[in-house]
């Protein structure tokens, strides 16, 4: 396979010159990231391959602006969760190899993940339907703070104390980072090589992709590190990158480099060698559904066009790589700022380069610079009221002082800018709310392109929270969680998380969100006391907390 990688390289000429797009083409890209190409803010680095060759290739913004070092296109970027279709690569390249199969179950390589009554294949993990807790939400839960370490012990530890599934494997899909750390724990074991060492002789070397890496200890220098941050007013900060999770994420890369890993992808689609056939391969749920998530890649069709693409984020970096294989065009764009739409602006190069007409997928409208409105307040009575965005997720809209305020669950009330009759602007959101479905009152929202619906808040009896205060334990996180009342409130608080506000939910009894993330579903005894509840979020599910104590 190394020998096959090395060859495939040669054959596409990348040691040439660089083919070049056409001038209108370069403009329009140089239009594209015009707001990125700043002396005082980080950017992007972009890269374009077509028909095998790099096409386009440019740093706009700063890689270090404390040094004032420009991005490149020599830059080095942690990818974050493209990372994935590395591992996917390692683990399509074993099952043609005939040393692992799709279907095994994956205690035949790692017996000490816990026994759930249910057999997890490799299949599951790959294509996210194991039912395994995503690490980022578990591992934050316990009281991991986001501005510090997570690494692979961590996460290995975190899988061997599940106490349950989130449901049975193969029935939904749910995007598992863990799942992926996993997949790199079976290509160490079955090669007998770690997985950096792994990607670095199978993938890296023969590519000749020299500044790449799978980071182990984020203590390492890495040279031409872009450093990231994220905005905070008119103020960047550096943000904290202090995470060795390879597997799922912690490849650090240039564009230059990853240009021949698409060159090489789409070269060996082309030819149908049947690694890459496979890791392009999705999947379809117990029930019939489909589910578009292959080999750490997702395939999907922007207007019409097939697109096989994964995105990035962590740390304040934003990464993309997409392809389109049939147009033998890759796209792939690697930024340092906390503010960047990888997805949106992939998406806007393939507009340009593949001449496509803008779609429903185009970025969201910035309606920030449009003048606001007086919108008489007989209309405005009409939006008040709670809607759904998610669950155990809504947001309220008030009216104050002649003022449409908005206030999501769990966070600070904002003000909101009208820019028409039923549309209006949230700053603090950067986003648009469209009130649709308007009769005697507006019965939906539309927020981030979602229609979601007005509910009617169940009422909570002040004088009921009491029996919710206590001190709740995790036997599965080794966590404790402390819910005192605070004039008239609901506070829950952690050693390492602090104090935060528990909000009940609006249309579950016994159910409150967390402004630490994800909600608490108190359960009763059978004399109808708390004994304890049960915390789930977007990619965690129940996880048991019992009561140890009263207040």
């Amino acid at each position: 396979m190394k020998q096959f990688l090395t060859l495939l390289l040669i054959g596409t000429g990348l040691t040439g010159c660089a083919q070049t797009l056409p001038a209108n083409l370069q403009t329009g890209i140089d239009s594209i990231f015009k707001d990125f190409a700043k002396p005082d803010a980080p950017g992007v680095a972009v890269l374009i391959v077509k028909d095998g060759k790099v096409a386009f290739e440019k740093g706009y913004g700063m890689a270090n602006l404390e040094y004032g070092m420009p991005i490149t296109p020599t830059s080095v970027f942690d990818i974050a969760s493209v990372s994935k279709q590395f591992t996917g690569y390692a683990i399509s390249t074993l099952i043609q190899e005939g040393k692992i199969s799709p279907g095994d179950d994956i205690h035949k390589y790692l017996p000490d993940i816990p026994d759930f009554g249910k057999k997890i294949t490799i299949h599951n993990l790959i294509h996210h339907t194991s039912g395994l807790r995503d690490w980022p939400e578990g591992l934050h839960a316990a009281g991991w703070r986001w501005d510090e370490s997570f690494t692979y012990d961590d996460i290995m530890r975190m899988v061997s104390k599940q106490h349950d599934l989130d449901f049975d494997p193969g029935s939904k899909y749910q995007y598992s980072n863990t799942g992926y750390n996993l997949l790199a724990a079976i290509v160490a074991k079955v090669s007998g090589k770690t997985f950096p060492e792994w990607t670095a002789e199978h993938i890296f070397k023969p590519l000749g992709m020299q500044a790449t890496l799978v980071s182990d200890d984020y203590s390492k220098v890495i040279p031409h590190l872009a450093t990231s941050y994220y905005q905070n007013g008119n103020e960047f900060h550096k943000a904290t990158d202090q995470l060795t999770a390879f597997g799922s994420s912690s490849i650090y890369t240039t564009v230059e480099d990853l240009s021949k890993w698409v060159i090489c992808f789409q070269r060996g689609l082309a030819d149908k060698d049947p690694v890459y056939l496979r890791m392009i391969q999705t999947d379809t749920l117990n029930d019939g559904k489909p589910n578009n998530y292959a080999y750490g890649l997702v395939i999907d069709s922007h207007n019409g066009v097939k697109e096989v693409s994964h995105d990035g984020g962590w740390a304040a970096y934003a990464t993309n790589i997409s392809n389109f294989p049939d147009q033998k065009v890759g796209i792939i764009l690697l930024s340092n700022s906390g503010n960047f739409n990888a997805d949106g602006e992939s998406d806007a190069v393939a507009r340009l380069v593949l001449n496509l007409k803008a779609g429903s997928e185009q970025k969201r409208e910035d309606l920030s610079k449009l003048p606001t409105v007086k919108v008489d307040s007989n209309i405005l009575k009409k939006y008040l009221g709670t809607y759904q965005l998610g669950p155990g997720w809504f947001v309220t809209f008030t009216l104050e002082d002649g003022q449409l305020m908005t206030q999501a669950t769990g966070e600070d009330k904002f003000p909101t800018e009208l820019k028409s009759d039923t549309t209006l602007w949230v700053p603090a959101y950067n986003s648009s709310v469209k009130f649709v479905q308007i009769t005697d009152k507006a019965n939906a929202i539309v927020y981030h392109g979602k229609v979601s619906n007005r509910v009617t808040p169940i009422k909570v009896d002040p004088s009921q929270l009491a029996q919710f205060a206590g001190s709740y334990y995790s036997k599965e996180l080794e966590a404790t969680y402390r819910i005192t009342l605070e004039k008239g409130r609901l506070v829950g608080h952690h050693m390492r998380l602090g104090d935060f506000n528990l909000s009940p939910d609006m249309i579950t009894a016994d159910t409150f969100g967390s402004a630490a993330g994800g909600s608490m579903a108190f359960y009763r005894d059978g004399q109808h006391k708390v004994a304890g509840f049960k915390l789930s979020g977007g990619r965690i599910r129940n996880i048991v907390f019992e009561r140890v104590s009263e207040l």
